[in-house]
């Protein structure tokens, strides 16, 4: 029958997009290009008409992107970039989705991406050397984690929407350190502070500043 032929040629769409390659039953099948009306392109196989298997979208506006497509979206493994950012991954149904690679105006992002943000388990590193390790949730730190300041500092413990807000250890270069609670990143109520070689004291704390000295810990 002559809509279930296969050759190569032409379509042309009424949005003004154009196909050019492997032909079965009347749709792109196969390997071959598409061309659309904003200037991107895709190069790679199709399947009844949609893009469908390896690929390579290329954008002179939006992302480029190369890997695996499924009934038109990126579905599977692979690489999106566009000027200071690349993706390296997983996608489901069109969304970043899964463990990926990510660095963006030189930070670094590894670990897991729900929905295009981090999500679950990752390490983001910024391009200032503060590093941090721990859960994620809707793109910011959130749950337990580490963070590691250039300086050499390091808090570890409960973070709340990229806050340090908790229970927490705040452990500082010199070797002090202070263990209690913070609140919106500041240090608040009972504190315990000790360091190399000095005495254990339990102090309060308002505001990130001491109000009181309760007394030696033996």
């Amino acid at each position: 029958m002559k809509n279930q032929r296969e050759y190569k040629g032409v379509i042309l769409y009424a949005d003004g997009s154009v196909y050019d390659g492997n032909i079965h039953d009347n749709l792109p099948n196969g390997k071959g290009r598409k061309f659309f009306p904003d200037s991107s392109y895709y190069i790679g196989t199709f399947f009844n008409g949609d893009m469908h298997g390896k690929g390579k979208l290329i954008s002179e506006t939006g992302p480029t992107y190369e890997g695996d497509w499924v009934n038109g979206l990126k579905d599977g493994d692979g690489i999106e970039t566009m000027k200071d950012e690349t993706y390296e991954g997983e996608f489901k149904n069109g969304q970043r989705n899964g463990m990926a690679k990510w660095s963006r105006g030189g930070n670094t992002y590894k670990g897991t991406v729900l929905n295009g943000n981090p999500e679950g388990q990752g390490t983001f590193e910024w391009s200032t050397g503060k590093i941090y390790e721990g859960e994620w949730k809707d793109g910011k730190p959130h749950g337990k984690g580490k963070i590691t300041y250039k300086n050499g500092d390091t808090y570890e413990g409960i973070l709340v929407n990229g806050e340090r807000h908790g229970n927490g250890i705040l452990s500082a270069a010199n070797g002090d350190r202070f263990e209690g609670d913070w609140v919106h990143n500041k240090r608040e109520g009972n504190i315990k502070i000790s360091g190399k070689g000095k005495s254990t004291i339990m102090t309060v704390w308002k505001d990130d500043k001491i109000i009181d000295v309760k007394g030696e810990i033996k």
